[in-house]
């Protein structure tokens, strides 16, 4: 397969690394500037080790590289770091290098990452679904739907390329780091580019984009938090976002709280957790728990709107940036603060918030003082969201309730078959449980109002799983049909050749009969049937009606 984009533009920065001593393909990475190329530490191994790197799609340009000095961060006991930067024996022509990107990662965004795994020397194009944070201190982002097939070796170390509608934008949001093992088996995970240059600061020279944090913000933060409480308050609704919620800190250190909390949660200037860990408890947020922190003191609605669009990534016209948000933006977690201070605080609540609202964005608006009109508003913003949310909630509750029911009705249904297939066929294995344990998360606050405790994105969570859950319950039925067809496929197969022995005069040759007669025992008599064992014999005997038959020999023989 020809190493491009699926739209069909070169990756002049597509790299294959492999053993310098064995020439075994040991993954992917990306040339960054001219002379380094991006990469997972697992992929080199060690970094004393020399490697060949090979742009694919570039003939002959191929040298060798080693680990750049203090940029080997290897895997950590949780499974954190894992990033190396080689730096490459020859320089690579200007221009060729990836474009990487920061960029926020909305739940369900189609991305795309080309990889060498076994079977594809040249590449193989697999298409992936963001699905949030999870993995070592939620450094990782969730690949879902990886098609086709499942995730294997070869892919670590590789680009994971950014969408915009139907069009691949080429911009590199981050790198496949590893796979997941175990059911489901279409899941892995990548490191966004934001957390490499966290961990690798010298790579933001290549880095493009505005990160979740505005500039001036991204390194003030103080572990002693002035507000313990306004921090507390907004690290509670980071680690469970409702849609919306209006905070109102107007203590002297509001400020400071607000940009210590933000900064914590910011997936590239997150301090060390040596710094960390000196802060009052409850004021650290989880980390990448928002998509975008703004400062709206001074600012027009329209420069907000752009900064939202980009950090979605979303181009367009230098004007009419309110226009395309109103129009429709992929839902992200958003702090808005110091919204008394923006230059037309009312207008920002109406003509922008309210519509990110109503598209599901979540959103946490502070405001420094009360009252006000634009507080006022938000504040009705925030009723109105909150009953929406509930009704949500409450339709989610309904329709995963409807589907688990479906569950259990389809798991009845696989019992009942594999009574009937367990008895026939060995080694058919049990049928799954699995709605008992979504009927017993639905059940976890008895006595409750569960829609008073559960958020559209937990069940939305569920419901995914639980079309997992159907699938996988689908295939065993399917591998139980299976199971019983190749038994009753063997049958045929031993009856057509106990035929053609019969027309070649065969039927009295006495080691054919044997072999008959134990194939037939395995398939017909012995209870359950040992499908591999019946094969076994149904093949020698099929063999043997073969040679026979080429052989002319007659009945009476083998005695």
């Amino acid at each position: 397969m020809r190493s491009t984009e699926p739209d069909g533009v070169p990756l002049p920065w597509h790299a294959r690394v492999r053993d310098a001593a064995t020439g075994r393909i040991l993954g992917a990475g990306m040339l960054v500037g001219t002379r380094h190329v991006l990469t997972c530490a697992h992929v080199v191994g060690d970094p004393e080790n020399e490697v060949v790197v090979e742009f694919t799609t570039r003939p002959g340009a191929t040298t060798t590289g080693r680990v750049e000095p203090d940029h080997w961060i290897p895997e950590g006991k949780a499974g954190e770091g894992d990033i190396a930067l080689l730096r490459l024996a020859e320089d690579q022509p200007e221009g060729c290098g990836a474009s990487l990107r920061r960029q926020a990662t909305p739940l369900a965004t189609e991305v795309h990452a080309l990889g060498f795994p076994q079977g594809h020397p040249d590449g193989l194009w697999v298409s992936m679904r963001l699905a949030g944070n999870c993995g070592p201190r939620g450094e990782w982002v969730q690949l879902n739907d990886w098609r086709p097939g499942e995730p294997s070796r070869g892919f670590s170390g590789a680009a994971v390329l950014n969408t915009l509608g139907d069009h691949v934008t080429g911009h590199v949001i981050g790198m496949v780091v590893g796979r997941h093992n175990g059911p489901p088996a279409n899941l892995a995970y990548m490191i966004p580019i934001e957390t490499v240059a966290r961990y690798l600061p010298r790579t933001r020279r290549w880095v493009h984009g505005p990160g979740a944090v505005d500039p001036e913000t991204a390194s003030d933060y103080d572990p002693l938090v002035p507000d313990v409480a306004l921090a507390q308050r907004m690290t509670d609704w980071l680690r469970a976002p409702s849609t919306v919620r209006v905070l109102v800190g107007d203590g002297p250190g509001q400020s400071r709280t607000l940009r210590s909390v933000i900064v914590s949660s910011d997936r590239e200037h997150r301090p060390p957790d040596r710094v960390l860990v000196s802060a009052p408890p409850g004021t650290v947020s989880p980390v990448a728990s928002l998509d975008l922190a703004v400062n709206a003191s001074g600012k027009t609605v329209e420069a907000i709107s752009q900064r939202i669009l980009d950090r979605l990534g979303i181009p367009g016209p230098a004007s009419g940036a309110t226009g395309r948000v109103r129009d429709g933006v992929p839902a992200m977690t958003i702090v808005v603060y110091g919204i008394d201070e923006a230059e037309d605080p009312v207008s920002l609540v109406d003509t922008l918030l309210r519509p990110l609202a109503e598209q599901r964005s979540r959103l946490l608006l502070v405001f420094g003082r009360d009252p006000s009109p634009a507080l006022a508003r938000a504040r009705s913003l925030e009723s109105e969201a909150a009953g929406a949310e509930r009704e949500h909630v409450l339709r989610l509750l309904g329709e995963l309730t409807d589907r688990v029911a479906g569950l259990g009705a389809a798991e009845r249904r696989a019992v009942e078959h594999w009574r009937e297939v367990a008895p026939r066929v060995a080694g058919v294995p049990d049928p799954p449980d699995l709605a008992a344990a979504f009927l017993l998360r639905l059940l976890r606050h008895p006595g409750a109002a569960p829609e008073a405790h559960w958020t559209a994105r937990e069940l939305q969570e569920l419901l995914r799983r639980q079309e997992r859950a159907a699938t996988r319950i689908e295939e065993y039925g399917r591998g139980l049909r299976e199971a019983l067809d190749r038994r009753n496929e063997l049958r045929a197969r031993l009856e057509t050749s106990k035929a053609l022995a019969a027309d070649a005069d065969l039927a009295e040759d006495i080691d054919l009969g044997h072999l008959y007669d134990e194939a037939h025992r395995l398939l017909w008599t012995e209870r359950p049937c040992d499908v591999d064992g019946a094969a076994t014999v149904v093949r020698r005997y099929e063999t043997a009606v073969r040679r026979l038959r080429t052989t002319g020999r007659g009945a009476g023989g083998g005695g």
